[in-house]
């Protein structure tokens, strides 16, 4: 696979909270696309995501290195999602004074022709396939329930005053456990990764039509731009993959 990455403060913050990484094999190859939307106080953010994403990195070098059947592989994950829930507790209790702490994370993790998909909170992972999008990831918060349960309508939702809060995210005592997919890979698919800046700015329609139009090595930075143009309300990070 090939890929493009970028992360922006946006307009309206003044740190960026969001992490991310690209894992290559020794041959140089994406292995795996990560990203986490960071959430607490001074830097706790910060801290919250760059602990998932270096706990994810390790842990998908040591799936897609060894041979394990699809059953190991959850075990793995489940194994490393809890030491990223605990690392980030410990942080919050020795460094916050009491605050807390946590993190969105979703990952694409490439072992032969499937994407596998490791998914908390409200980031998102799309796929473009066929001139049409799919989200592949469901939203871990409030209003995305509200979504589902039919009390609000999507357009309501992402004017709700409600909508950024979460109800499953790393670093918290409870909730944290992902949603865990496979994708079988397809010749000209694109995935896109990204954290809550995209798609508050930017809907599913207008992020198709910019992966359509651009260049694939330029799909993440012109995403980030129109999102900015569209307010930039929060921080952005983008990573698009591409057979």
């Amino acid at each position: 696979m090939k890929y493009s990455a970028l992360s922006d403060i946006g307009l309206k913050r003044e740190k960026n909270e969001d992490s991310w990484n690209i894992v290559l094999d020794g041959s140089g190859n994406p292995i795996g696309f990560i990203i986490a939307d960071g959430m607490g106080g001074y830097l706790a953010g910060e801290e919250a995501s760059r602990i998932a994403v270096e706990e994810m990195s390790e842990m998908v070098m040591e799936c897609v290195s060894g041979s394990y059947s699809s059953d190991e592989i959850n075990e793995i994950v489940a194994k490393r999602i809890n030491i990223i829930n605990n690392r980030i507790m410990d942080y919050s209790l020795n460094n916050l004074g009491g605050l807390r702490s946590g993190t969105t994370l979703s990952v694409g993790m490439v072992i032969g022709d499937i994407m596998h998909i490791i998914h908390v909170g409200d980031s998102r992972v799309y796929r473009i396939r066929n001139g049409a999008i799919s989200r592949l990831t469901e939203d871990h918060s409030l209003v995305a329930e509200l979504v589902r349960e039919g009390i609000i309508s999507a357009d309501e939702a992402n004017h709700h005053p409600d909508r950024n809060r979460i109800t499953r995210a790393l670093g918290f005592e409870e909730n944290f456990f992902p949603d865990i997919i496979k994708e079988v890979i397809q010749p000209g698919d694109i995935y896109i990764f990204c954290t809550d800046g995209l798609y508050e700015d930017l809907d599913d329609e207008d992020i198709l039509r910019t992966v359509l139009e651009e260049p694939r090595e330029k799909i993440s930075q012109r995403l980030i731009e129109k999102a900015k143009e569209s307010g930039g309300s929060d921080n952005i990070t983008v990573i698009v993959a591409w057979m």
